[in-house]
């Protein structure tokens, strides 16, 4: 199949072609290649320019350069040309793109979408993306139900650059942008109208900033790379590792491991995210760490003045006062816990006395002209829009400045920064800002700013984030990843369409701390007793006896962070989880894996991600309790894994060469395996609710 590939560009480069009727560009064997312009303007809806809108294409050649140039549009003139070169390297083509002669008047060059691919597909093939939140899904779509043209992947590239089409019977295709700034961009697939050959369409689009109007030329400031390639999301990711290695994110993070201070996050075994007052969030972590033994650490969320999702950027003080606070982080401290408390990093409340002239100035502007704010806490009786601050926010950031210095004062280890890794950067139109119109590079460098700003404030301290993403790679130390162990629960889709994949454990895996979970031991999610009003509490009645009803689903969710090489975690850990008869079997999972973690940790923490390749264990149907802390009373969903593996596993090399494999049985019966990839093979029994390391032969 490789030599097919490569004689279709051999065939294209013997002679300059020309075309009419826009006819897309098929240097690629067999990818045709396309592209698409939005054009438009501040309030101004605009309109598409795609390949095949043009009136002519003309390819040329030079040695291993292929030259693609269309030229002539009905609207925007007989001159305007979009040229595209593509540079062998490789199996695949490294690509540049530009446009030149554009006679657009008002409306200037929003949006990008190159390379647009077309390329075959059978109905066993998959897309790989970065959906923004999580580490990587992979989607095998029914293609037949989608074959429309209309994008069924339409997500923001935060946690990598690259998608593809997975294919093991014909093969797959690869593209990737490579943009050293990482600015915002969004992946997209779609089953093109059936032809006799079936063919599916993927590719990047990136947001521009908006030039003055009358501007006639411009060029996506970055390159990017197309391939064909066998395999599946393990090995599309190795097309990208060497370049995303090179980058300053990483430089950044192998900056920060080689500090004293970075073994404090390695040492951590396990994590409480917990939320409430400060004996409700303690006392059940520090009974832990003392019963496994271990370096545990907490994230602390509602410590604050208000309750959540209200009167941001307020916190300070605590609401049960700064002295209990303090005491309370010096216990954690004294019985080996690490601490790191919730602040969200670009979210203001709209509702607010706080909220003025100068804090509207600083806030996100919509392509409509306007300030769109998110009223997340029903509980409240008052509305407050949370809306996002651009990051030209100077007296925010001051603000949050603040807030670190006083935690800082009262013993944090760590603050973490929700929101900026996963919604930060999108384009802003807030006229008032130095950045252009519909920008993101300049959000995108005002947080960088932000961030390099409070470490230097507090050299001490380490910082966090929502969702793993590489443009805040070089900024934080940890991130929390909740929507990919917990993929089922989010409501993201089930097997076999839909499968969570640790992506982005696979390239960066160790240069940061990963931890993070939405799993609750008893199934009832937490609820702010002493500030949301009781009548809107779920009712004894309402409760019921979730572990009975999804008895496996904290199995999953647990054993999948463990087998990703995340640091092990737990939401909402109560004192009554840790001693009551009828979770002791959780519990001791939750101890042994901890344990687990530590001894492995070579692997596990320091350790690369290898080809997982083929672990063959029994299968189960797994329902899953959908239900957040805004559900209203009596309302939840359910989500169905109808053969999820009973066993989750890795493989994995430590820095001294060591290969092995981690295998989790999340089930509650011994299960046998058979485990065959690159790296070896081995078979055997795994005991319930059990993590076992695994000599391959």
């Amino acid at each position: 199949m490789a030599e097919r590939w490569r004689s279709g560009l051999a065939i294209c480069a013997l002679a300059a072609v020309t075309c009419a009727g826009g006819a897309e560009l098929a240097p690629l064997g067999l990818a045709q290649v396309g592209f698409r312009l939005h054009l438009g303007a501040l309030k101004v809806a605009g309109q598409d320019v795609t390949s095949a809108d043009m009136a002519s294409l003309a390819v040329s050649t030079n040695d291993a350069v292929v030259t693609a140039a269309w030229k002539g549009h009905p609207s925007f003139g007989d001159d305007f040309t979009v040229i595209a070169t593509f540079t062998r390297q490789g199996e695949g083509w490294d690509y540049a793109f530009a446009w030149t002669n554009l006679n657009s008047g008002k409306l200037v060059v929003e949006r990008v979408s190159f390379p647009d691919l077309m390329v075959p597909r059978t109905r066993q093939s998959g897309i790989v993306y970065s959906r923004n939140h999580g580490m990587g899904m992979v989607q095998r779509p029914d293609w037949d139900k989608r074959a429309n043209d209309r994008p069924f992947v339409d997500t923001g590239m935060r946690e990598f650059q690259f998608t593809a089409l997975v294919d093991d019977r014909i093969g797959g295709w690869y593209v990737d942008a490579r943009d050293p700034l990482a600015r915002f961009k969004t992946s997209y697939a779609a089953s093109c109208p059936a032809t006799q050959t079936p063919r599916a369409r993927l590719g990047i689009t990136s947001h521009q900033p908006a030039s003055r109007p009358g501007t006639t030329a411009g060029e996506l400031p970055w390159r990017g790379y197309i391939a064909p390639f066998r395999g599946g999301w393990w090995q599309a990711a190795q097309i990208y590792r060497p370049w995303a290695l090179r980058q300053p994110w990483v430089q950044a993070a192998r900056a920060r491991q080689a500090r004293p201070d970075f073994q404090k996050l390695r040492n951590i075994c396990f994590w409480a995210w917990n939320r409430g007052g400060c004996d409700q969030v303690a006392k059940p972590l520090i009974k832990f760490a003392a019963d496994a033994g271990l370096p545990c650490a907490l994230h602390w969320d509602w410590w604050h003045r208000y309750p959540k999702d209200v009167g941001y950027p307020t916190y300070w003080p605590p609401y049960e006062g700064a002295e209990k606070f303090t005491r309370t982080i010096a216990d954690l401290k004294k019985a080996g816990c690490y601490t790191m408390v919730y602040v969200n990093g670009m979210s203001r409340d709209q509702d607010d006395a706080s909220w003025d002239a100068a804090a509207e100035s600083e806030c996100q502007v919509a392509h409509d002209g306007l300030i769109h704010g998110t009223h997340w806490n029903r509980h409240v009786s008052e509305v407050h829009r949370l809306v996002s601050v651009c990051g030209e926010g100077p007296s925010f950031q001051r603000a949050i400045g603040d807030v670190v210095a006083q935690l800082r004062t009262a013993g944090l280890d760590a603050v973490y920064l929700d929101q900026i890794s996963c919604a930060a950067a999108k384009p802003c139109w807030n006229a008032k800002h130095a950045h252009p119109m519909g920008d993101t590079e300049g959000p995108l460098l005002g947080y960088h700013r932000f961030l390099s700003r409070l470490r230097v404030q507090n050299p001490e301290m380490h910082f966090g984030s929502e969702e793993v993403s590489e443009a805040f790679l070089q900024d934080c130390d940890l991130f929390i990843s909740l929507f990919g162990t917990s993929y089922e629960r989010c409501g993201l889709g089930t097997l076999p369409e839909f499968e969570a994949v640790p992506v982005w454990n696979a390239l960066y895996h160790g240069l940061c701390a990963t931890f993070g979970t939405y799993l609750l031991i008893d199934g009832i999610p937490p609820w702010d007793d002493a500030r949301w009003p009781a009548k809107n509490k779920w009712t004894p009645e309402q409760e019921r006896d979730w572990t009975a009803l999804f008895p496996d689903q904290f199995a999953v969710e647990f054993a999948r962070t463990v087998a990703w090489g995340n640091q092990p975690s737990v939401h909402a850990m109560s004192l009554e989880h840790t001693t009551i008869p009828k979770f002791a079997a959780e519990y001791r999972f939750m101890i042994a894996a901890a344990k687990f973690y530590r001894e492995h940790r070579k692997f596990l923490f320091d350790g690369e991600l290898l080809d997982p390749g083929t672990l063959t264990c029994a299968r189960k149907r797994v329902e899953f309790q959908r239900r957040g802390i805004y559900h209203l009373a009596g309302k939840y969903d359910v989500s169905v894994q109808p053969a999820l593996p009973t066993i989750f596993h890795n493989v994995w090399r430590a820095p001294d060469g060591q290969t092995a494999a981690i295998l989790v049985n999340w089930s509650r019966m011994g299960q046998l395996y058979a485990l065959d990839c690159p790296s070896g093979r081995a078979s055997g029994k795994l005991a319930p609710l059990s993590c076992e390391v695994v000599t391959l032969k």
